[in-house]
């Protein structure tokens, strides 16, 4: 009997912490949403719903049927090259920066801060490596040429994998410097 009892008490305990930790990520998941709306706030960005054919400065498309991925061109690239395609291998440099107004950033901008660039394979809808995540493919899906430049806000859900474990947005300037 004290067996049976042991096990009630420690299943209802187990059962308690999965539903405290669900309720825990939800309110990780508020907060990010609030972050990335302060941060578009702060930064006096525009918020469109339809992607633009003029790209002003502070101009950012929230990309349908995603869950606030924000997409900014700052330079279409070089569009008398071909567009690119799926399983093109992808050259990138990047800057990532944390939302917060002191941001934390990481550049990997030029050869001064990294001597190649992170190199991947397009794939719109899928993860290919360890060197890209959802956010980057959708971007350079929009970006389309070689060469074109633009700034995101990438949700965890979206972002690498320990951006997504601890629920972290963040900015991206990227470039595809093939």
């Amino acid at each position: 009997m004290k067996t049976r009892i042991i096990y009630f008490a420690l299943a209802t305990l187990l059962l308690l912490t999965a539903c405290n930790d669900n309720n825990i990520y939800s309110d990780l998941l508020k907060a990010e949403r609030k972050s990335i709306e302060k941060f578009i706030l702060d930064q006096g960005i525009t918020v469109v719903t339809e992607e633009p054919t003029e790209w002003t400065e502070n101009l950012y498309w929230k990309v349908p049927d995603t869950d606030n991925f924000y997409f900014h061109l700052v330079s279409r690239g070089d569009t008398t090259r071909p567009e690119v395609e799926t399983n093109n291998n992808i050259l990138l440099r990047f800057k990532r920066y944390t939302l917060e107004e002191y941001a934390d950033t990481v550049y990997f901008w030029t050869t001064m801060d990294s001597p190649d660039p992170i190199k991947f394979k397009y794939h719109p809808t899928l993860v290919t490596s360890e060197n890209t995540c959802l956010g980057w493919q959708l971007a350079v899906k929009y970006m389309k040429y070689p060469k074109a430049e633009c700034k995101i806000i990438c949700p965890s859900k979206m972002g690498f994998s320990e951006e997504n474990s601890t629920v972290t947005p963040y900015g991206y300037d990227l470039k595809i410097t093939n």
